[in-house]
């Protein structure tokens, strides 16, 4: 006997009625678009977003309005839509600290010439921000205080660098610069100065035999104090984030984002997501605040003396992977390149054993093409020990969070359209089941997984299909027989990351 939904059996008025149902539509896997959420700082007093709204950025630069032009938060943005501008991206202000970080230049004692006058016209000072060029070119007969000068109008004139720069007061002392980040709090002090990057580059001749060291009389630092972005939280407790992006590395924050992202994983809650952040030091320090943590849920990404601030990385590591995770999570993300990130000089790019132990210390590793950029070599989770502090990779890499994430979505849309929505009955295996009278039993569930995971080995994010239908068990609930209990036994696919070859020569 055939049930409709909506043709009444009573209808006595002539006619062809047809419904539409579409709980057998699913054939294949649902589309699954993923949403990312960056946290960070705005300016105080700068931009037309208030602290703790869910903001959508649409577009490139639509941050800088937002949050302050040169913000933490802006920055991280725009660095994510240079290298992903497809993926549904969201940001949230947060408060900022209470101190701002500085630097302090001193021009004064490069200056070789009698009388400390520059004897050379249309020079250029190279020097790097954060990454970003701030070149100044000298004109003939400029002191050591028209140099400072001259770098405080440039930093001052372009919001994009986000900093201040304001010379020394002091009686003789007008050729010393200091440059403020214009937002306050620790992640500051990881901000970057420094001259003559890029192979080639050189002081002018009226520079008397320096490094930077000469000049950058104090390196960044003095910045205090980091938000809370638990109040984050309650913002966004409806909204699921498979990737959320933040730049702080205090214990207080990472815990935070651990536990909610423990608790969003839950299969009550699913809402599952990751999140990513990045740590500047050396490898040493990237060693001890890895094996610091131990959450499957987060990955931190470390790097010593690059130009470009860990915010940064973090920003353009979150936006390669949420692209390519959705398109495929299952697939390895190795040496994929981070746009407008610049590697370390050579001397303190991590060596391959660096790399292998920071991999075993829950901190992810890139490395640098001939060219010069960036690449992912592998991104891994922080997740290290079980609970009885044994070493357990099986949340080691990010690809098996994925792919179990993607798994759990297309199992529960499956079955959701397919008997939930439809508002099937459930009766014993053996039930004379009549075409078209929704009527589930186990063994029709069984079907129904069977085929959708023949669908996921033929995408590629399960293998040996013919064991799992083997170790497959859909059974009717003892105690509650309107439910049906699955135990799925998926094997993953896994990644081709390492070849070991042996040559066994002949003379």
């Amino acid at each position: 006997m055939i049930t409709f939904n909506n043709i009444p059996d009573t209808v006595r008025t002539p006619g062809v009625y047809v419904e539409i149902d579409n709980s057998r539509a699913l054939q294949g896997l649902v589309a699954n678009p993923h949403k990312v959420l960056i946290i960070g700082d705005g300016i105080v007093g700068e931009g037309t977003k208030p602290l703790l709204t869910l903001e959508a950025i649409t577009r490139d630069n639509l941050a800088d309005g937002y949050f302050g032009v040169g913000s933490p938060l802006a920055r991280m943005c725009n660095i994510f839509k240079d290298n992903n501008p497809n993926t549904e991206l969201f940001a949230i202000r947060v408060s900022g600290g209470t101190t701002q970080a500085s630097a302090v230049l001193n021009f004064s004692i490069p200056i070789s010439f009698a009388g400390g006058a520059v004897s050379t016209n249309n020079e250029v000072v190279r020097m790097l921000l954060n990454g970003q060029k701030a070149n100044l070119t000298l004109t003939s007969n400029w002191s050591a205080e028209d140099i400072c000068s001259g770098y405080e109008t440039l930093i001052n004139g372009d919001s994009t660098y986000g900093f201040t720069a304001t010379r020394t007061s002091g009686v003789g002392e007008s050729h010393l610069l200091q440059i403020s980040n214009v937002f306050s709090g620790e992640l500051g002090n990881y901000a970057d100065v420094r001259f003559n990057y890029y192979q080639g580059e050189s002081f002018p001749t009226c520079f008397d035999s320096v490094s930077d060291g000469d000049i950058i009389t104090t390196a960044f630092g003095g910045g205090a104090g980091n938000p809370d972005i638990g109040d984050v939280w309650p913002i966004i407790q409806n909204e699921q984030f498979q990737h959320i992006i933040q730049p702080y590395i205090d214990s207080a924050n990472l815990t935070e984002i651990e536990n909610e992202l423990a608790d969003r994983f839950k299969p009550l809650e699913d809402k599952g997501g990751h999140g990513y952040t990045c740590v500047r030091g050396t490898q040493a320090s990237c060693t001890t605040l890895g094996n610091s943590r131990n959450s499957p849920h987060n990955t931190i990404s470390g790097m010593y003396n690059s130009p470009t601030p860990p915010e940064h990385w973090a920003a353009a590591w979150g936006a390669i992977a949420s692209e390519k995770l959705n398109a495929d999570p299952a697939r390895p993300l190795q040496y994929l390149k981070l746009t407008n990130i610049l590697p370390p000089p050579q001397v303190d790019r991590f060596t391959r054993t660096e790399r292998d132990i920071l991999l075993y210390d829950g901190i992810a590793t890139w490395v640098v093409d001939t060219g010069g950029n960036v690449l992912i070599e592998r991104s891994i989770t922080t997740y290290q020990t079980n609970a009885a502090g044994i070493i357990d990779p099986s949340y080691l890499d990010i690809t098996t969070l994925f792919t179990l994430l993607e798994i759990r979505y297309q199992v529960k849309a499956r079955l959701t359209t397919r008997f939930i929505i439809p508002r099937f009955k459930l009766a014993d295996d053996g039930f004379p089941v009549s075409p078209g009278s929704f009527v589930a039993t186990p063994s029709t569930v069984r079907q129904e997984m069977v085929a959708l995971f023949t669908t996921l080995r033929d995408v590629g994010l399960i293998e040996n299909l013919k064991e799992f239908i083997d170790n497959l068990i859909v059974e009717r609930d003892a105690t509650d027989r309107n439910r049906v209990n699955i135990l799925l036994p998926p094997d993953l696919i896994n990644q081709f990351r390492v070849i070991a070859a042996q040559i066994g020569y002949i003379l």
